[in-house]
């Protein structure tokens, strides 16, 4: 009897301590509102990943060579094997979060994203550098897709875009700072301390979210396919609507990055200093944020649609402006090319937030694979463009950068107002 009452009482404290522990893990997690600024700053966050890993680390690129006595070429592959690895990451990690919820796909991703950030800042030699920076990159691209998913999960309509327009003011300011930190960090602590400051905001990171980001994909209406997902890529490219934002989106951007790769040699070339530079990237990435706040705006009086047309019309003009003006480069200062720049800038950062938002809301069932395939077109214009950009940038300087920004953007409005005419002529016939 005894010994049955000893058994009886040991099965009840095991079960009350069970249930103590099921209940502790179910408070340990204390969601953050999806409606608070929180939860806007942590997606952008979690969007911004990627733009921050590349701009904190852009100054070691110059010192690599020498630091870890390797070639100039080697230093830049840990450049394109990181944005190699985001590619897949945002196609791997999108596909994953439809089957498996966002949170996991997450929590993975940032596990990857941490170990391969200090295995960058324990490197000894520039191919380990360049590997372990590809895996960085595929934690990182797998990271951001989830926070476009995650707003098309939670919100719909003005709500939805007007999240979107946030986390893009938060994505802007990002690398705002992170060239500015990182070259503070190679003086204070040495380059390895930037792969080291990474792999720590992405333990802080992993401990946010852990803690306090809930799962937001509600169980889809249909099974989901099973496979890598290419299956399912194609039938969603099919949607000649997805298509056509996705590719507007991405010749939109690659003009944007045009600008951004060029610059840099453009103002060296003109004889001015690296201070110019700054102040002309400070104030352009001030007016995408500012584009993008004044879209937030907007879209309580104007659907998606109704703000792209007259945006992407503004940038090609703002970009045709910006050849005459590089044409007037001898005589004339780089300051202006400051207003066109502006301009151009200001009215991505409405562009962006609605033409993703139109993308990703179309297939909200597959909001993770939409929104990779939306980043993967980005991706593919701006290598496009670099790569022009590469063969003509040395000969023809400033224009060569005006040109090719001019021609995306005004390909970009064809493509965009030709598709919405033929439409409205068919309607009316």
């Amino acid at each position: 009897m005894t010994r049955r009452m000893q058994t009886s009482t040991f099965h009840a404290i095991t079960i009350a301590i069970s249930d103590k522990l099921i209940l502790s893990k179910k408070n340990s997690l204390s969601p953050i509102p999806p409606t608070s600024l929180r939860y806007t700053i942590l997606l952008g966050i979690i969007a911004g990943l990627p733009a921050l890993s590349i701009d904190l680390s852009a100054p070691t690129l110059s010192i690599l060579p020498f630091a870890l006595e390797t070639t100039v070429f080697a230093a830049g592959l840990t450049l394109s094997l990181f944005v190699l690895g985001f590619g897949i990451g945002q196609f791997v990690g999108g596909r994953a979060s439809d089957r498996f919820g966002r949170r996991p796909v997450l929590l993975c991703a940032l596990i990857i994203y941490i170990l391969a950030g200090l295995c960058c800042s324990f490197a000894i030699s520039g191919g380990a550098l360049a590997t372990f920076r590809l895996i960085q990159g595929a934690g990182a691209g797998a990271c951001s897709v989830q926070a476009y998913a995650m707003v098309q999960d939670l919100f719909t309509g003005e709500v939805a875009r007007r999240k979107q327009s946030y986390v893009s003011i938060v994505l802007t300011v990002m690398p705002m700072l992170a060239p500015a930190l990182g070259a503070a960090l190679i003086v204070l602590a040495g380059w390895r301390s930037v792969h080291l400051s990474l792999a720590i905001g992405g333990a802080l990171l992993l401990t946010v979210v852990t803690f306090h980001l809930s799962e937001t994909r509600r169980p889809p209406a249909r099974p989901q396919t099973t496979g890598l997902g290419f299956a399912a890529s194609r039938q969603m490219l099919r949607d000649s609507g997805f298509r056509r934002i996705s590719l507007v989106n991405a010749l939109s951007y690659a003009a944007i990055f045009a600008y951004i790769a060029g610059a840099p040699v453009v103002v060296s070339q003109l004889g001015y200093s690296s201070t110019v530079y700054a102040a002309m990237f400070a104030s352009t990435a001030a007016a995408l944020s500012a584009g993008a706040f004044m879209n937030a705006g907007l879209v309580r009086r104007f659907n998606s649609r109704g703000l792209v047309w007259p945006a992407l019309l503004i940038q090609a003009g703002a970009n045709v402006c910006l050849v005459g003006a590089a044409l007037a480069l001898p005589t004339l200062g780089p300051w202006l090319l400051l207003p066109p720049l502006l301009i151009g800038c200001f009215v991505r950062g409405i562009i962006s937030p609605n033409l993703v938002y139109l993308a990703i809301s179309s297939h909200r069932e597959q909001a993770g694979l939409a929104a990779a395939l939306v980043g993967l077109a980005q991706l593919v214009a701006a290598s496009a463009s670099s790569a022009l950009l590469a063969r003509l940038l040395e000969p023809f300087g400033a224009v060569s950068v005006a040109l090719t920004m001019a021609t995306l953007s005004v390909t970009g409005i064809i493509l965009w107002t030709t598709t919405r005419l033929g439409r409205v002529v068919a309607a009316r016939s």
